[in-house]
């Protein structure tokens, strides 16, 4: 086995040789240095051009082709929540609208979901809402008082019913009824069912999800009446697709796989072979399914592209949305032409209001490859389910010209396997295999610090100090020293993040008065607990575990390829472990007693009541902080107690995402404008206290969002009117959200200090370090091997691995 390990690692490190060469600078490469230029054509096979179709259909929610060859487009009327519905051809050179009357009148506000079945029969749901004696919210009122208004009363007050309607293609009402037999799912908390939206499917029938505890999929015939439960063992469905075989298909998970199932819409009986996806790789997995046409028994979209599903499960990539600059979104309609072109109605959300902006209809053709013969292609590799990632880089390629940023999604060769709970691949194996092959990304993005970490003494990737020294627009002077720090290596900087989070654990000052433990005030303080009292939320072997290796990354030193688990400290940290019971075999997951056990442990009770002594806190903008310190904890003092560690510095900075540039890039300058692209000075929201996806990195917003937490939130109203709004914290008992106030200039200079302090990055070990102290420890907690031979082990696995990696 270590003879494995030495060539695979020997082979690796030769590859870098030849990859990296020497240092040399970033900005300044030769001809010879720069690599070979990658092939734009192959890289770019899936690109299509997108033209927005002319028509005078807006707001477009779905596109299906008819049996004479029609295309029926459902759309959303323009102030409404109802559904409009059109005839078309493939050129949507006529369109006629299909006028229909329910025969009763619908409110503006009521919600109406369409689909349509596969014989052309349109399932409408229309929802409606009795608030009583309660009068409606007038949002189109520019005096309505948001402040003054009882929404939490008006929302208690209202009785939802449904009511089905079936129309055909030409407007007339088939079948109407409303909805029953849904007594059976009615919460006790809030007296409604949780209905959710309706798929027409074919044979009179439509799937229906109930939201409840147990999220059910019920079947409702024309007439309104609930017929039955879907009879699959299935967790969650996440796509449905009816096909003109009669047959609908179901992609989701099932028991323990994801699948795609076929189901006889006359019998409503399983048919058929499932299609497992467990060799289909694509980021976030399937937001919704089509029918398929040709070798494809269906089409499946996700974040990143459409797929080719086929019956033995293999897959292609058809269209990917960012190589096709179609930014970050989803596509709720699709209609393949028959000369390769696709029609596809797809909603943008980084443009207008979300989800509720509606979708635009796109003809899709494929591009020519004379188009990117000359292409210089610029990869950016993302090591996890970066999905706005791809709203930014297609931004970035309509406005620049004879280049293309193309991601390529690591995260999709992550596989996990639940029953012995390790992971078979991962995207940092995949990324290493691309380096050796010759094939690295020009960029990295990663929220792994220990990735960079173990990578980092080959010089692989670029000095930005050297960009930042040169740029005219941002400059070292503009970061928050600590933060930009956690990116440096021997006085270089190789990872910059745009924001962060700080990691720590705390307790209440009352009964910890010390910041910042060692692994010994940690021992010392459980070694003194009063009975019934807990350390953790959860003190069993496997947490105490996690707690103690996340700031333990004092034992390998990559700079001089040596490592320090033979250290007693290390002994110490294990032995400690060694005291708690291990969740294996201890907590049954599928036990409801164990399950309710586990409800208890971590809630929020258990802090307030004072039953464990510290936890752990994740500080990732000042309003968390704030619901935390004014309502987690009541109000009460905290100390920092932090992760321990061998000085007494616990607290970790965790990078929402980093960036790396390789020297070996064809372009590094254009690498490096495609990265300043995300440190913009200027606010992103109205309200950055509000708003949030971690603190910012930058010390102009990072300031201002700390002076705006001694404040309370505002927003604008739909008639412009700036509302000052209470902060709220969720109390997990009481079930209610109670109103806490901002904090004191002296609590925001206390969180300011103690973020600053931070001076390390959280999961600095390299994801290979990391499998090989897990797997040992795991071994030693198991009882399988004493603690003497797993640090052995892991001191000389580990002394190879970082040798030759530095």
């Amino acid at each position: 086995m270590e003879k494995t390990i030495f060539k695979r690692i020997t082979a690796f490190t030769a590859a870098l040789m030849v990859i990296t060469g020497a240092a040399a600078s970033c900005s300044k490469k030769s001809e010879t240095e720069k690599g070979v230029s990658k092939n734009s054509q192959k890289l770019m096979n899936a690109a299509y051009r997108a033209v927005e179709v002319e028509t005078d259909i807006s707001n477009v929610r779905s596109i299906k082709r008819l049996s004479d060859g029609s295309v029926l487009v459902t759309a959303i009327a323009d102030g409404t929540s109802q559904p409009t519905f059109y005839i078309t051809d493939d050129n949507f050179a006529e369109t006629k609208e299909i006028k229909y009357d329910l025969g009763e009148k619908l409110e503006s506000d009521t919600y109406v979901s369409a689909s349509v079945a596969p014989d052309g029969d349109i399932f409408m749901m229309a929802t409606f809402e009795d608030a009583g004696d309660m009068e409606k919210p007038n949002y189109d009122d520019p005096n309505f008082d948001y402040e003054k208004f009882d929404f939490e009363e008006y929302y208690n007050n209202i009785k939802y019913t449904y009511k089905l309607y079936v129309v055909d293609i030409d407007g007339n009402v088939k079948t109407s009824g409303e909805i029953s037999g849904l007594d059976k799912y009615i919460s006790e908390d809030d007296g409604d069912a949780g209905v959710g939206d309706l798929q027409a499917i074919g044979s009179g029938k439509a799937l229906m999800t109930i939201y409840n505890e147990d999220s059910t999929t019920v079947i409702v015939n024309s007439d309104g009446k609930i017929e039955d439960e879907l009879g699959l063992d299935v967790d969650y469905i996440m796509g449905i697709a009816p096909l003109s075989d009669g047959t609908v298909a179901l992609s989701g998970y099932f028991g323990t796989k994801d699948a795609v199932k076929f189901v006889d819409t006359s019998t409503m009986k399983e048919t058929g072979s499932e299609i497992k996806l467990d060799n289909m790789s694509m980021m976030g997995g399937p937001s919704s399914i089509f029918e398929g046409t040709g070798d494809y028994k269906l089409f499946m979209n996700s974040s990143s592209a459409l797929y080719g599903l086929k019956e033995d499960g293999t897959s292609e990539e058809i269209i990917n949305w960012v190589d096709s600059d179609m930014g970050e979104g989803g596509v709720e309609g699709l209609l393949p032409l028959d000369n390769g072109e696709y029609i596809v109605s797809y909603n943008d959300y980084s443009k207008g209001d979300g989800m509720m902006s509606g979708s635009k209809l796109y003809r899709l053709t494929k591009r020519d490859a004379s188009e990117l013969e000359n292409m210089k292609v610029i990869t950016v590799g993302v090591m996890y389910d970066a999905y706005a990632m791809s709203s930014k880089i297609s931004e970035f390629n309509k406005s620049h010209e004879g280049v293309r940023f193309k991601m390529v999604d690591y995260s999709k060769y992550d596989e996990y396997d639940e029953e012995s709970r390790t992971a078979i691949n991962t995207g940092a194996s995949q990324l290493k295999k691309d380096i050796i092959a010759g094939n690295a990304p020009d960029i990295i993005v990663t929220n792994d610090a220990g990735l960079v970490a173990g990578l980092q003494n080959k010089g692989l990737f670029c000095d930005l100090y050297e960009f930042l020294d040169k740029d005219s627009d941002l400059s070292k002077e503009d970061f928050l020293e600590n933060v930009l720090k956690c990116g440096e290596y021997d006085g270089k900087l190789y990872s910059i993040t745009d924001s962060f989070s700080i990691e720590t654990y705390v307790g209440k000052s009352k009964f910890v008065d010390k910041e910042n433990w060692t692994l010994d005030d940690l021992i010392e303080k459980y070694n003194n607990l009063p009975d019934g009292k807990r350390l953790t939320e959860m003190d069993y072997k496997e947490q105490i575990l996690s707690l103690l290796l996340y700031n333990s990354t004092d034992f390998v030193d990559y700079k001089n390829g040596v490592c320090h688990f033979d250290d007693p400290e290390f002994k110490k940290l294990v032995e400690f472990c060694d005291k708690f019971p291990s969740m294996e075999g201890t907590i049954d997951w599928e036990n409801p007693e164990d399950q309710e056990m586990l409800m208890e442990m971590f809630s929020d009770d258990n802090i307030v009541n004072d039953k464990i002594l510290i936890t752990s806190m994740w500080i990732g903008n000042f309003r968390s902080y704030t619901e935390d310190l004014k309502g987690r904890f009541k109000g009460e003092d905290i100390t920092f107690v932090g992760f321990p560690s061998n000085d007494g510095k616990g607290a970790l900075i965790s990078p929402n995402q980093s960036f790396s540039i390789l020297r070996n890039s064809d372009d590094t300058q254009l690498c490096w404008e495609f990265v300043k692209s995300f440190f913009s000075k200027e606010d992103d929201d109205s309200n950055t206290y509000r708003y949030s996806s971690g603190l910012s990195s930058l010390k102009v917003k990072f300031d201002k969002a700390a002076e705006e937490s001694t404040k309370k939130p505002t927003y604008k109203d739909p008639n412009g009117k700036e509302i000052e709004e209470d902060l709220t914290y969720y109390d997990s008992k009481s079930q209610k959200e109670i109103k806490i106030q901002p904090l004191t200039n002296e609590e925001k200079d206390r969180i300011v200090e103690y973020i600053k302090s931070a001076d390390r990055c959280a999961g600095s070990f390299d994801p290979d370090v990391e499998a090989i102290v897990q797997e040992e420890i795991t071994a030693y907690l198991k009882g399988e091997k004493k603690s003497d031979e797993i640090i052995g082990n892991i001191q000389n696995r580990v002394s190879l691995l970082v040798s030759e990696q530095s």
